[in-house]
């Protein structure tokens, strides 16, 4: 596990770093994980090793080909491993290496937030798509 850069607190973070712009570390992490299904995937992945066919089960609604095109990604950026068995059809699973498993607490954290503030975020969320 990597050393925490701050300590362990949020706001010595926050003292530390006065500047918050697009070369911003923070701002480059959100450009990795902060689309629309990447956090989905993951988080898929984070239990156990799982087919596409499997993943796209889990995360309802992603496409085929936007699940391929996410699960490269990811697989390029180092945090999810592809292994393929030389069968036919190719059989191919999908798990998280270990940069990806170095989401799982900030993940969880990110869920455990959703879940106990889930009324007032479905709340905004409704307000502001006009429905």
């Amino acid at each position: 596990m990597e050393k925490e850069p701050f300590g362990t607190r949020l706001e010595d973070a926050i003292d530390i770093k006065s500047n918050f712009d697009e070369n911003c570390i923070v701002h480059q992490s959100l450009q990795l994980i902060g689309n629309k299904w990447t956090l989905l995937v993951l988080m898929s992945l984070i239990r156990e090793t799982k087919r596409t066919h499997q993943i796209q089960r889990e995360v309802a609604g992603i496409s085929l080909k936007v699940l391929s095109q996410t699960l490269k990604k990811l697989v390029s950026y180092g945090m999810v491993s592809k292994k393929i068995y030389p069968v036919i059809p190719p059989n191919v699973e999908y798990s998280l290496t270990e940069f990806g498993k170095s989401l799982v607490t900030p993940l969880d954290g990110l869920f455990r937030w959703s879940v106990a503030h889930e009324e007032k975020i479905r709340e905004i969320i409704k307000k502001n798509s006009g429905h």
